[in-house]
């Protein structure tokens, strides 16, 4: 081995992979490619992983190397794998894939004889929970031409399916953040000309619902960052194909996988409007060209205000700002910053009064017309699910079934609502006079100006003005639609503290929804006439997709926290029921 010059230098990054590792590494020992080395980069793992990756360097030695080191993430782990890299060519294989024997031995073959940049072939993606696969084809032609890859092309973000030349990465580096293939390689394809293809599946993609491409957190928000590196960092050559992979790109993550980051999106779209209204390519595809619809929608900045007078932060705030929002800007105001210039009358004599409260949010409000963002009092826990509510104008929630909630909502910079709440503090009335909450302010004016239904139910109110449940803004009641909750009381994990009201609101619903479920069912077996004409027909359904849906709504409710702590109301229904 030693006198054999090293032809490809395999780099495997490797974090807490100790149950797929070995299926990886094995795959790489069984190729054909003699002339190899394998470069185990181990990423400050903290399961059995930094001892497997240990035994095969004994086992194999002068084949594989080992580097320990401190976590950084995957970009930074394969950049530190390329510095140890002997070889002629370059090629990744992330821990938990896997590849087939010739793989290396023919990319190589094929990058000699025709003196490629790089050589790319094939992905077969195995889809593990689903127990079924697909082969994704790069391109519909052995020989490559390049723009015609670039628009239309598929496996164009991957690293893994590609053999590079060392050279390029002398050039270029990974960065430290999430996305980061699709943050270097479109661009880094689109920079180096000379390419090469061999239309065969050599790579094999696990595909896992517990992997980060699958799973939701705050930094995913990088994959915008990505796309703007991306269009920033090609070849102007060929603006025109990176513009319309990128909407193509755009199109599947917005609309269909990452829908939660819509707003996100919308940000990117906007920020290079006139690349996309202008592109040929968009603009002859009737299904992407949806996108250039959200050009002019505008959404809620991710902002976030955060008045605190004469009380401090609690860390468990900023911990989840910093965590599902990254990105985010958070504005903060207490006593030090306050100023007193332009407070209306009322709002000086509650701060004369020592009334914090009242003068806490009409500043919020204030912060909220000038800037535009969300209002999240100190007293609220925001999770990654707020993020779907900037796509409304404005937007408030229920705190119980009769009242609104003051600590959580967002609005339009310069929205009418919020300058009318604002100009509600100078009048004689007695919300100023009593000092009352902001969300007997916000209740009534919504009544009055757009008649909303103190019912706790969600509503939109003059296609202007959402109004959410309490569970959505208030409560988290294990439904999934959770945004914000209130966290003024220490509980244990899995708990949740409800107020009473609201849990026997809930309850009435979850059993109301249950017994709308049964009276179905009974009528499409007993194949009878509807009990209830006036009602607008629900939509048909099967009896087996109807058992369905009840034991779905029975097992949320059997396992929720409303089934659990509404046992007293339970049991006096049963005995007035008697």
């Amino acid at each position: 081995m030693e006198n054999n010059p090293i032809k490809v230098s395999i780099i495997i990054p490797v974090y807490q992979v100790e149950n797929y590792l070995e299926r990886a590494v094995d795959s790489v020992l069984a190729q054909t490619l003699e002339e190899k080395e394998i470069i185990l980069v181990d990423d400050g793992s903290t399961d059995a992983s930094p001892q497997i990756c240990d035994r095969y360097q004994e086992q194999y030695p002068g084949l594989v190397r080992v580097l320990h080191k401190e976590n950084e993430g995957l970009g930074l782990t394969r950049n530190a794998g390329v510095r140890m890299a002997k070889g002629e060519y370059v090629a990744f294989l992330d821990s938990d894939d896997s590849v087939e024997p010739d793989m290396y031995q023919e990319l190589y073959d094929k990058a000699v004889e025709g003196g490629y940049d790089y050589v790319m072939c094939d992905v077969k993606i195995i889809y593990v929970d689903e127990g079924r696969s697909s082969v994704v084809s790069s391109y519909p032609r052995e020989t490559i031409d390049l723009a015609d890859y670039i628009a239309n092309g598929n496996n164009i973000t991957y690293s893994v399916n590609k053999l590079f030349r060392r050279s390029i990465w002398e050039e270029n580096q990974y960065e430290k953040m999430l996305f980061e293939d699709i943050s270097l390689i479109p661009s880094l394809v689109t920079r180096y000309h000379h390419v090469g293809y061999i239309p065969k599946p050599f790579y094999n993609y696990y595909r896992r619902s517990d992997t980060i491409s699958t799973t939701f957190a705050g930094e995913m928000v990088d994959i915008i960052q990505a796309f703007s590196n991306f269009l920033d960092r090609s070849d102007p050559a060929y603006r025109e194909e990176v513009v319309y992979c990128t909407a193509k790109q755009l199109y599947w993550n917005m609309l269909q996988s990452r829908v939660l980051f819509q707003a996100d999106f919308i940000g990117l779209l906007q920020k290079y409007k006139k690349d996309f209204l202008l592109n040929p390519y968009l603009a002859k595809d009737k299904q992407r060209k949806k996108l250039l619809e959200f050009l002019d929608y505008e959404v809620i900045p991710e902002t976030f205000f955060c008045v605190h007078l004469g009380r401090p932060i609690p860390l468990g705030y900023l911990e989840e700002i910093r965590t599902d929002f990254p990105k985010a800007r958070l504005i903060q105001v207490d006593e030090i910053n306050c100023s007193e210039k332009e407070l209306p009358g009322c709002v000086l004599k509650a701060l004369e009064a020592g009334n914090l409260g009242f003068v806490e949010e009409y500043l919020a409000l204030r912060l909220l017309y000038k800037e535009g963002g969300i209002v999240l009092s100190p007293d609220m826990r925001a999770n990654l699910n707020l993020k779907r509510l900037r796509l409304n104008r404005v937007f408030f929630g229920f705190d119980s079934e009769e009242d609104l909630l003051g600590g959580c909502f967002g609005a339009l910079k310069g929205h009418y609502v919020i300058q009318a709440l604002l100009d509600s503090y100078r009048d004689e009335s007695i919300f100023n006079k009593a000092m009352l909450p902001l969300k007997d302010r916000i209740r009534d004016f919504l009544m009055i100006h757009f008649q909303l239904k103190a019912n706790g139910r969600n509503q939109l109110l003059k296609h202007e003005v959402q109004v959410y449940l309490p569970s959505v803004l208030a409560y988290d009641m294990k439904d999934g639609d959770n945004c914000c909750k209130k966290a003024q009381y220490p509980v244990a994990q899995g708990y949740e503290v409800v107020s009473d009201a609201v849990l026997k609101m809930w309850s009435d619903r979850l059993l109301e929804n249950w017994n709308l479920y049964k009276q179905e069912r009974g009528t499409k077996a007993a194949g009878g006439a509807r009990p209830s004409p006036a009602a607008k027909d629900p939509p048909t359904l099967s009896l087996q997709e109807m058992d369905r849906r009840i034991q779905e709504v029975v097992d949320t409710y059997e396992n929720s926290t409303c089934w659990r702590l509404t046992k007293p109301i339970r049991a006096v229904a049963r005995l007035l029921g008697k």
